[in-house]
């Protein structure tokens, strides 16, 4: 009898070591969230990774022209081709994610800056990483009171057609800026055809000041850029 009572208990302990249908139900659906915020997290660690690429890329190219402005003795501009064309796959792939580092042409003679529009390319030019754009509207001209960034038309391969309005940043011959304060912002998602922004915008941003003196200073809090024309 006593052997019976202690199998009984045993049995017992064991039935109630286990889980019940609504704890496992419970722990799965845990582990669901779980599974759902890490996939989120891992996607959002691959965008930003590409707007960080993408600001690093440009600070790159503005620490070049700058350069070349004081060692050249003249104006040195970074592009950014800002011309919507979707009907050539080429100009598709160029809008807002090519940059190029130009200068203006020096006289031999004298050494001085030509006052001419005559601009020499450095290199070839360089792409944003995919599906990373630059943004006019968010990259104001003074990070505190808004404006719209300058433009102006520029060839950007030997072939004299290919001339397109072009976002610029600009350094003078002792490598200042002539526009300091400006902003350089990128943002990150799809862009549907013939539309100048890539959907889910302000999901995926990231920027910088670009400083008198051509050093850079990231902003921290992309929410709290002014309004064109606030």
């Amino acid at each position: 009898m006593n052997q019976m009572k202690a199998t009984g208990s045993k049995a017992i302990g064991l039935m109630r070591k286990g889980f019940t249908l609504i704890e496992l139900l419970l722990v799965m659906s845990i582990i669901a969230v779980l599974l759902s915020v890490a996939s989120v997290g891992i996607r959002d660690i691959g965008k930003g990774q590409g707007v960080t690429a993408g600001l690093s890329l440009a600070e790159g190219l503005l620490n070049q022209a700058r350069n070349l402005a004081i060692n050249q003795n003249t104006t040195a501009r970074v592009l950014i081709h800002a011309d919507l064309n979707d009907a050539i796959p080429e100009e598709r792939e160029r809008y807002r994610r090519l940059m190029q580092v130009v200068y203006r042409k020096t006289d031999e003679d004298t050494g001085r800056e030509e006052q001419g529009n005559d601009w020499v390319r450095v290199g070839q030019p360089v792409f944003l990483p995919s599906k990373v754009y630059f943004s006019p509207e968010l990259s104001l001209l003074d990070m505190r009171s808004g404006g719209m960034l300058p433009t102006q038309r520029h060839q950007l391969s030997s072939v004299v057609s290919d001339s397109h309005d072009c976002v610029y940043y600009e350094f003078n011959g002792q490598g200042i800026c002539t526009t300091p304060g400006a902003g350089f912002v990128l943002e990150m998602g799809t862009r549907p055809p013939r539309q100048q922004r890539p959907l889910g915008v302000g999901k995926n941003v990231g920027g910088f000041v670009v400083m008198r003196s051509g050093g850079t200073s990231m902003i921290r809090d992309i929410n709290r850029i002014p309004v064109e024309g606030n």
